[in-house]
């Protein structure tokens, strides 16, 4: 009997130490590169963890003789027994055949299947298949943004996603709120193609995480970091129009704790091209400096960065003649300035548990000041904004590492003053928020993401902002993703129209302009067929987005008028995009989409569609390249359906315009030759010379009531021919 009593307790005593005991490890390349974020799971339960920044992980068994299976995106998942004598290595080997992920484009972007969250990566292996200047021509070979200019004046840029216009995307710089406010419509400028290391397009209301603006899309540009930078990176383009751009990058380890990186940026353009020969130059002059200098701390207990901005881009344009110096308020000429400076400090500091390394705290912060001198004709603008934005995270899992949450507070201060010919505007704006999101991951198949916030905007009350996205993997090819959000923002009356700023039109604000309040939902569809061996790779997607209320810009309602009102109506966006990619061999790929976007808003008391949009797009890329990429080339070919016009009819005959404009075509190319130290490269944009007639209306008086230079939806300059080259020295 007491035999058996001391078997008994033997046999408990020895599954209670089992139970306590826990496995650590770390998970690395064969090359000994950490993986961060690998998954670690106890064969046949639901216990598992994933490993942190170091690629350390730490897991208690629940059971005797346990069996760890290690997986990673892109590797081979391994399956070992579980070692509780030592900290053990694991090393996973890259998996050279397929990924885990489905492929939707080609290898240089791609979709992560287990993302619950439609977001698409651009690495920078895509983004130098483009001369890519700044982050507005980032977007060349990709079809899920497009770029367009806003005027025939003032050069600016604008992205549309999901059919409408980039106001409502959310632009990030590495989770930090960046091109938004008065740097709205230039933004997109102010970031140089050099510094991007990859560029993350989410479509639909982004996570709650990073704020309430997200509408209809989120973008998140990643910056090249001081760990894993290059050493000396140098860069120089120049085109046949007359732009000239230097770019230098440097990186170093100070310590064994601290990097660091420096990143410089000029470009400079004064040539006046007038390809149509209506006396404005196509293209307004400009020059730019941009410098960045950021810091990293990597410690055992605490990572944690900082970093410094400073810029200052001068642009002129109008007519032939016009300069930089000039006063545009009592030159004879028609001119246009735009003279911007900003500065920033911006840093992130996250607390690490190295024993548990689901848990964790972040503060992401930002200050920022941006001024803006210039105007339009005889009309000054004169705007400066002071942001400050902080963002307090908590993440955590819920008994295993299935059910897990990030949860905090955030607060967004913004100081807006403008003056615009005799009028002044001014505004503060103080948003305190506080979110929870949580993430439901059982296994490969099924992910579940939902989050709330709740804002207390001083001006407007307290919005509530729920977001739901959902993944489901049917088969190893085959994934469906769905969601819905609600987002809101404050909108900028004059930066957002400064196209309209450059005509006669009369800017007529009839309300107090209310935040833009809206619901998107939709979802996609990937999937894989075989064929030949070889994957075809198909993604579908539809999404609907529906306003509350949103700021209409009526410029239907008089020719000579822009009048700004809040939504008196129904005012949406259906989205529906199919796109596939296909590698034909080791050498040849290509992909294209079709996209259809049918964008209504009530607008002069009618439902009709939105101006200068195109119902059909489609696009098509193809990239070639020889053994050990030696030699590659790459081209893009656009087709833009027919856009809405605004109506002119109320004007003189000869300066009305139709009703919807052309569809048209846009070609870029480029060829690279790489060298061990780097390549160069020479390309053309507008390769067919595409180019709108007559752009202008009545150019040849620029002050008269009848001048309109607000009406564009195709390119004002023609072919434009570059060349470069990139020097890398690695550490």
């Amino acid at each position: 009997m007491y035999i058996r009593i001391g078997l008994a307790l033997s046999f408990a005593l020895s599954i209670f130490l089992t139970l306590g005991q826990t496995v650590r490890g770390k998970v690395e390349t064969t090359e000994h590169e950490a993986l961060i974020g690998a998954t670690v799971l106890e064969n046949g339960t639901r216990n598992g963890t994933v490993t942190d920044v170091s690629g350390m992980f730490e897991l208690k068994l629940s059971q005797r003789e346990a069996l760890l299976i290690i997986s990673y995106s892109g590797f081979i998942s391994d399956t070992v027994k579980a070692d509780l004598s030592k900290e053990q290595h694991y090393q996973l080997q890259e998996n050279t055949e397929e990924l885990d992920e489905v492929v939707v484009q080609a290898s240089s972007t791609f979709l992560d299947d287990r993302e619950s969250k439609h977001v698409e990566v651009i690495t920078e292996a895509e983004l130098t298949k483009a001369a890519c200047c700044n982050l507005s021509e980032s977007f060349e070979t990709n079809a899920s943004v497009d770029v367009s200019f806003t005027d025939a004046v003032s050069g600016a840029k604008t992205i549309r996603m999901l059919g409408l216009d980039g106001r409502y995307v959310q632009i990030n710089r590495e989770n930090i709120p960046n091109v938004r406010g008065l740097a709205g419509r230039y933004g997109l400028t102010y970031v140089p193609g050099t510094w991007v290391q990859s560029i993350d397009v989410g479509k639909g209301a982004g996570t709650v995480v990073n704020g309430f603006e997200s509408m209809t899309g989120q973008i998140n540009v990643e910056l090249k970091k001081p760990e894993n930078s290059e050493k000396i990176y140098l860069n120089t383009y120049a085109n046949s129009m007359g732009r000239l751009e230097i770019n230098a990058n440097h990186a170093r380890n100070i310590n064994d704790q601290w990097s660091t990186a420096l990143l410089l940026h000029s470009n400079y353009f004064n040539s006046e091209v007038d390809q149509n020969n209506d006396g404005f130059m196509d293209i307004p002059k400009g020059r730019q400096i941009n410098v960045m200098n950021r810091y990293k701390y990597h410690g055992k207990n605490m990572e944690s960065q900082i970093g410094f901005t400073v810029m200052r881009d001068e642009k002129a344009g109008g007519q032939l003649g016009f300069d930089f110096g000039d006063d545009f308020r009592t030159s004879a000429q028609y001119g246009f300035k735009n003279n911007t400076t900003r500065a920033e400090v911006f840093g992130k500091t996250g607390l690490l548990f190295p024993h548990k390394p689901y848990k964790g705290w972040g503060f992401i912060y930002s200050a920022s000041y941006l001024d803006i001198a210039g105007g339009f004709g005889r009309d000054n603008y004169q705007g400066t904004e002071k942001t400050l934005y902080g963002n307090v995270i908590f993440q955590n899992i819920i008994g295993n590492s299935f059910h897990s949450y990030r949860t905090g507070v955030s607060m967004l201060y913004d100081e807006f003053d403008e003056v615009y010919a005799d009028s002044a505007f001014s505004r503060q704006e103080v948003v305190p928020g506080l979110y929870y999101e949580y993430t439901f991951s059982p296994g490969e198949k099924f992910t579940l993401l939902a989050g709330a916030r709740t804002d207390f905007h001083n001006l407007y009350g307290t919005y509530f902002t729920p977001r739901l996205h959902s993944r489901f993997q049917f088969t190893e090819n085959t994934t469906l993703r769905a969601a819905i959000g609600r987002g809101f923002r404050t909108p900028n009356t004059i930066v957002e129209n400064s196209n309209i700023l450059v005509s006669s039109r009369q800017l007529i604000i009839e309300e107090n302009p209310e935040p833009e309040v809206s619901w998107n939902m939709g979802g996609s569809l990937v999937t894989a067929i075989i064929i030949s061996d070889k994957k075809l790779n198909l993604i579908a997607d539809y999404f609907y987005t529906t306003f509350e209320n949103q700021l209409i810009y009526d410029m239907d309602q008089n020719a000579s008028q822009l009048r700004v009102y809040n939504l008196r109506g129904k005012s949406y966006a259906h989205s529906f995009q199919l796109e596939g990619n296909y590698q034909f061999s080791d050498r040849f790929s290509a992909k294209a989409a079709y996209k259809l976007y049918d964008v209504q808003a009530t607008i002069n008391g009618e439902l009709q569609e939105v101006p200068f949009n195109a119902r059909d797009r489609f696009f098509v890329n193809g990239s070639y390249a020889t053994k050990f990429d030696k030699w590659e080339a790459d081209a893009t070919l656009q087709w833009f359906g027919s856009k809405r016009l605004p109506d002119t009819s109320n004007k003189p005959a000869e300066f009305q315009r139709g009703s919807a404009s052309p569809d048209f075509f846009l070609l870029n190319a480029q060829v690279s030759r790489g060298f061990r130290w780097g390549n160069i490269y020479v390309g053309s944009e507008n390769l067919l010379g595409f180019t709108q007639d007559d752009p202008i209306i009545d150019s040849e008086n620029p002050f008269s009531d009848n001048f309109d230079a607000s009406l564009v939806w195709a390119p004002v300059a023609g072919r434009m021919v570059y060349a470069g080259f990139r020097y890398k020295i690695k550490r």
